[in-house]
């Protein structure tokens, strides 16, 4: 879908960021390795905030498309918060920066690989040990 870019809402974005922080979410989507939303570039050129890239796991498993209603109770989730990208805001293009994002979220392509079920239920096992909080 294209829509016209409204320029409020950039500006409110610019202003959120001089106030603060913003989060975003870059593919505009919880369905993963979706394409990074190029405005998501321009904002980071024009406004240059720190990038803190934070991976979820689990999310589309529990959560509706919107996120707000629970479709799975008792799914397991991770978080991971990495390090700030390093950006140049002058030299780099918009697809460096998207690149960029691709590859700190562990949305590029190059992620998306396809398992046997077998070996996917020893790798969620395995992953549902570490994300136990209290045991």
């Amino acid at each position: 879908m294209n829509r016209q870019v409204k320029n409020s809402d950039i500006s409110n974005i610019g202003k959120a960021l001089n106030d603060g922080w913003v989060i975003t979410f870059p593919q505009g989507t919880t369905t993963p390795f979706k394409p990074i939303r190029r405005g998501t570039a321009h904002i980071i050129r024009t406004y240059k905030p720190v990038v803190v890239p934070i991976v979820i796991d689990g999310f589309r498993r529990s959560f509706d498309k919107k996120g707000l209603a629970i479709k799975k109770r008792n799914v397991l989730q991770t978080m991971v918060i990495k390090e700030p990208l390093e950006i140049d805001y002058e030299n780099e293009s918009v697809a460096d920066i998207v690149s960029k994002i691709e590859f700190s979220i562990e949305q590029h392509p190059s992620f998306l690989k396809v398992i046997s079920a077998k070996e996917y239920a020893k790798q969620e096992e395995a992953l549902n040990k570490k994300r136990e909080f209290w045991n």
